[in-house]
């Protein structure tokens, strides 16, 4: 009979460990225990957790066990404890309970974690993550707009060296304005949740979220609507990115969507259901582009080649057997507010579109004259947009359609753009004179909320420290500068310190060209807000997604893109402007011309097998009847179709018969008709079963062919 045992699939049989169904392999020497023939000898599973268990309970006993023995059970229960997870990191729905019975996510972030429930939510401080120890007095420190005309103020566009597009960028500012949104009477606060929930689409409070939604009974938006008007005033292509979804209506896994409703309250209640399973499907997808393209990007994958992706939502143990936390909650500290500011990667078209804003919104004013004041009054005056975001336009002033659309067409314009204008290197003196006064404003802001200095930060993630500013930045141009505005490393201020760091060129795991403090601090960021979100880990399941969601979010490593999530979104959205093998889908973060060349350089029999001009832009009609769908299809000569260069490629040989085919499928309908009823009622009867249970004979379809036997019973 066992001594101990364990719900985990341990036993201890007379002084053996077996490991009976676990999914560990615990290599543990044999454990002898003296085995005691009544029940107090006993060790119950669970009740000796401490580092000294008391294996004997009747005093006398304990020194025929030796010392060692107690040290390796000990051993053994300490690492099966650590088989589970404590406290559990996921439950069965997210509090407050109500008529959604599945995991689904609050908006202000609340209740994500059941044992903290205000951990990141929306409307609660910053975190800080390093201590000030070499803090400097904001007397001792240069002006900050000295700061910046020194050593931030571009002084030249220099091209992205490892050939990032400016689509990278305008993804990463949906990544950040995700989980940073300062409060600006209250700049401690953080009105967004520390979650990559997708707020800037959704909205952070049930306000914002239904100003948004359609409520019709089908989980929607409405249409090209986001809840963030910050996006208004970042160039077009951060606005054109986002999406939302429709899908989950139409498969209708477990058969309980209608479309008509006898009462609001029954409208309401599936709307609800369809439009919180979609977020979840929608941030599953959003997660992977981060993990797939983006931090593909960031490592030089897509641009090399290369399939695999770092994986953060494994289920890993340590070497104690320890379970890593998965879905133990995030909040945003202040020092990594401070990576996401990708100003010196503006492209010089996004450049002078935000210049052109800068002047209409300032009036003319010189944009290096403009000051913290004259932005904070204008914050006030104009920049407060419309209460209904179905209003809200931007980029190029789009027009939206009488449905309220925007035309597929000016958002591909838009996208396509992107892809093709090369994103700024990362240098010191590499951001644009138009954005100054917020540079000014973000130095200013991180003095005080106290930060660390760049060495405290390198400190903190385990990187040497600088010892002088030349080791900071070689360009004697940068750190002479430096050194006379700070005096000591010491002193240099991290956010300074971040944007004027020397940049790592691209090489094999590298494709960023940042800093090496900020790649660095970004890849664990990003680690970080994805393992720690319970909704991209712990409640990431088909049950809560849905089968089709939680499989389309999933990458395929053999689509030409190297598992692209974007590629796919591309494609599926926009397929009039995104034609099969374009370059411009499968590598939408990097520039086309540098990714050619690349490619053609390492690859020449790959590049070669996609297409590198710019798809063309042109409005699509719709044609909704039979009849016209039935001409159209007739008259090759007016409406060619692409499918039959795919199908020559496939099989080799040139050309249709058009005449046959139309012949065959068009003239004879009321045949396929006959023949597709016949073949239906064959298949239906091939595959009726009988089966034999207590209240008679139940019959049913089953889709095998091999018959049961009761299958011939009537």
């Amino acid at each position: 009979m066992p001594v101990f045992s364990s719900c985990s699939g341990f036993q201890i049989y007379g002084g053996n460990f077996y490991e009976v169904g676990g999914d560990v392999n615990l290599h543990i020497a044999q454990a002898t225990i003296e085995y005691i023939g009544d029940s107090s000898g006993a060790i119950e599973s669970g009740s000796t957790g401490g580092s000294n268990p008391q294996l004997l309970r009747e005093e006398g006993e304990e020194d025929r066990v030796d010392r060692n023995t107690r040290q390796r059970v000990a051993m053994t229960l300490s690492q099966v404890y650590k088989h589970l997870p404590h406290p559990p990191s996921t439950s069965l729905c997210i509090l407050p309970a109500n008529a959604i019975k599945y995991a689904y996510r609050n908006t202000d972030g609340s209740n994500y974690i059941p044992y903290f429930p205000d951990l990141g939510k929306a409307n609660t401080p910053y975190s800080r993550s390093v201590p000030a120890t070499n803090f400097a007095p904001p007397s001792n420190l240069p002006d900050a707009e000295l700061v910046f005309d020194t050593l931030l103020s571009r002084d030249e566009f220099v091209a992205h060296p490892g050939g990032i597009s400016s689509l990278f960028f305008a993804f990463a500012n949906l990544i950040i304005h995700s989980v940073c949104h300062t409060d600006l009477a209250n700049p401690n606060i953080n009105l967004t949740s520390s979650y990559l929930d997708l707020s800037i689409l959704y909205g952070n409070s049930q306000q914002e979220q239904d100003g948004v939604r359609n409520k019709d009974g089908r989980g929607c938006l409405y249409e090209d609507v986001f809840a963030d008007s910050r996006l208004l005033y970042m160039p077009p292509s951060v606005g054109a990115l986002l999406y939302s979804a429709r899908k989950i209506l139409e498969i209708n896994e477990q058969g309980t969507y209608k479309t008509e409703f006898r009462n609001d309250l029954e409208k309401i209640a599936q709307d609800d259901e369809i439009f919180n399973r979609a977020r979840l499907v929608n941030y599953g997808y959003f997660m992977q582009i981060i993990l797939g393209d983006y931090v593909g990007a960031i490592l030089g994958l897509v641009r090399d080649g290369h399939s695999w992706r770092l994986n953060p939502l494994l289920q890993l143990r340590d070497s104690t057997h320890k379970l890593a936390p998965q879905g133990g909650g995030n909040v945003v500290s202040i020092e990594f507010t401070l990576l996401y500011r990708w100003h010196a990667a503006l492209s010089k078209q996004d450049t002078e579109w935000t210049e052109n804003l800068y002047k209409e919104l300032f009036e003319g004013k010189d944009l290096g004259s403009i000051t913290v004041e004259d932005f904070t009054n204008l914050a006030h005056q104009k920049m407060r947009p419309d209460p209904d975001p179905r209003k809200w336009t931007f980029g190029y002033r789009l027009q939206r359609c009488a449905d309220g659309q925007f035309k597929d067409s000016d958002l591909a314009h838009i996208l396509l753009n992107a892809t093709s204008w090369r994103a700024g290197a990362y240098k010191a003196r590499g951001i644009p004179e138009v954005l100054r006064v917020i540079e000014v404003l973000q130095i200013e802001q991180a003095r005080r909320w106290q930060t660390c200095s760049m060495n405290d930060f390198r400190r903190f993630i385990g990187l040497k420290l600088y010892t002088c500013f030349q080791e900071w930045n070689p360009d004697s141009t940068v750190h002479a500068v430096a050194a006379d505005l700070y005096g000591n490393i010491e002193n240099l201020e991290l956010y300074v310190g971040l944007q004027a760091e020397t940049f790592k060129p691209p090489m094999a795991g590298a494709g960023l060209g940042s800093g090496y403090t900020i790649s660095r601090s970004i890849l664990a960021d990003i680690i970080c807000l994805t393992r720690a979100d319970p909704f991209l880990t712990v409640h990431f399941t088909p049950s809560n997604l849905t089968t089709w969601g939680y499989r389309d979010c999933q990458f395929d490593t053999q689509d030409g893109s190297y598992g692209g999530m974007l590629t796919k979104l591309l494609f599926r959205t926009l397929p009039t402007y995104y034609p099969p093998r374009s370059a411009y889908a499968h590598f939408p973060f990097l520039d086309p011309v540098y990714m050619r060349a690349y490619m053609t350089k390492n690859t020449p029999a790959l590049a070669d097998r996609y297409i590198w001009t710019r798809p063309t832009l042109s409005d699509v009609i719709v044609v909704k009847t039979a009849t016209g769908v039935r001409e159209i299809l007739k008259n090759r000569t007016v409406f060619p179709t692409e499918y039959v260069g795919r199908l020559q490629a496939v099989t080799g040989h040139e050309g249709v018969n058009h005449a046959f085919v139309a012949a065959i499928l068009l003239e004879e309908t009321d045949r396929w008709a006959t023949y597709f009823a016949t073949e239906t009622q064959r298949l239906i009867k091939q595959g009726s079963r009988n089966r034999l249970v207590k209240s008679g004979i139940v019959r049913y379809v089953d889709r095998r062919t091999t018959p049961g036997p009761y299958d011939n019973l009537t």
